[in-house]
């Protein structure tokens, strides 16, 4: 089971970008995601046909691509951040998008605008 846990230490794991395309394992999205996913890579660009032609995951380009993770159930592409989950068995998508934390300066505000005890 994927949990908040697990979805923070993948995402530390890959925090950086793959030192070329060639790193990445592509052959997973093809060899354990889900055929109803319809996935095709053309012009250096992973296009999954199971993803609205509309949203931002369904033409991901292979150069801003973290890694790609197999799990128990699901392939998963990790970007900076957000991570989009294939499901193994059907056609069954899902996104996370990593929140944004607040900046120092933000943090340093908030703390001083508290009221004081």
């Amino acid at each position: 089971m994927i949990t908040n846990k697990v979805i923070n230490e993948i995402y530390h794991r890959y925090r950086k970008r793959a030192a070329s395309p060639d790193k990445l394992s592509t052959p997973l999205l093809f060899e354990s995601a889900s055929p109803d996913h319809n996935i095709s890579i053309e012009n250096e660009e992973v296009i999954i046909g199971s993803v609205d032609a509309m949203s931002p995951f369904h033409r991901i380009p292979l150069r801003v691509i973290h890694a790609i993770v197999e799990f128990d159930t699901q392939v998963i592409i990790v970007l900076h951040s957000s991570m989009l989950f294939l499901s193994k068995f059907d056609n069954h998508v899902a996104a996370h998008i990593k929140p944004n934390r607040p900046t120092l300066l933000q943090r340093l505000c908030n703390h001083l605008s508290r009221p004081k005890r």
